[in-house]
């Protein structure tokens, strides 16, 4: 969002606001944010409230919004993945008002939705406009691997672990995990400038995080797809997705390992920043 809110700043006044962190499972997360979100907007006069993907803590706020009577502009409907997130994000796509989505199948499955035509902008994904202007640095000497793994209900963590401890002669890359089903996996963090940078050099990516599809596919670097948390998201050429099986994952390395990509541009335009933020201020 780091280039869209600098666009933002050159025409309103943003106001960014970042709720208490939880620990609790996802359905008692929602009911507490939810009120943690009316207890915010409360007396609040925006012109609108930006809500971005889908997570659960999204439609909470999505809910409240509504009911305030606020202009609701979602980026990055009409997507598809798994898990649960479907549900969520189309439930915030029936709630918003406006709505900009990263690539044509977005844009046509928001419009087989029932969305009216007139609310819909198709100006690329964020992330990888984002990765595209990170200035490149390598910030490490040795080869790696960068896994970028959350755990879900129904998958091991343990079957990507064997399939990783193959490859010790790599220096192994965890990131910290979100823990939305009670796991965590990995601890690294990063600022948003050396993850990309990261993923940029790395041998190959392994995981089943978005940033593995998006960020990724503009960087030109292979990328083993976990499990079904993404399953059904529209993948770049760059991108092969196996199960969460031992084998799977050690086949899928040796064969992205061999390979050599070039830019996929699935998900990437020009100025996405400066086309939604144009686009607002005239809607607004």
């Amino acid at each position: 969002m780091k280039l869209l809110l600098a666009e933002l700043d050159k025409q309103f006044e943003v106001n960014i606001w970042e709720p208490k962190e939880r620990n609790g499972d996802m359905s008692t997360n929602a009911i507490l944010y939810a009120i943690e979100f009316n207890n915010y907007l409360a007396g609040k006069e925006y012109d609108g409230i930006i809500i971005r993907g889908d997570r659960y803590e999204m439609l909470a706020l999505s809910v409240i919004a509504v009911y305030k009577g606020f202009k609701i502009i979602h980026i990055e409907g009409g997507d598809l993945s798994g898990v649960i997130d479907n549900r969520v994000r189309g439930s915030i796509t029936k709630l918003a008002d406006y709505h900009f989505c990263t690539s044509k199948e977005s844009h046509t499955r928001l419009v087989n939705m029932g969305v009216d035509l007139d609310t819909i902008w198709n100006f690329g994904a964020l992330d990888t406009e984002f990765a595209n202007e990170v200035k490149p640095k390598r910030l490490r000497d040795k080869k790696y691997i960068l896994c970028a793994f959350h755990p879900i209900e129904g998958e091991d963590e343990t079957e990507l672990d064997k399939a990783l401890k193959e490859y010790e002669w790599y220096d192994i890359i965890r990131t910290g995990s979100n823990k939305d089903y009670g796991r965590k996996y990995g601890a690294e963090e990063f600022s948003p400038e050396d993850y990309i940078n990261l993923m940029r050099y790395a041998t190959i990516c392994i995981g089943n995080s978005s940033s593995l599809i998006k960020e990724a596919s503009i960087l030109k670097v292979p990328v083993v797809l976990v499990g079904d948390r993404q399953r059904n998201r529209l993948l770049p050429k760059n991108v092969l997705n196996v199960p969460c099986k031992t084998e799977k994952i050690i086949g899928a390395i040796e064969y992205q390992s061999k390979n050599r990509y070039e830019k996929d541009l699935t998900y990437y335009q020009k100025d996405t920043s400066k086309q939604i933020a144009k686009q607002l201020l005239k809607i607004l």
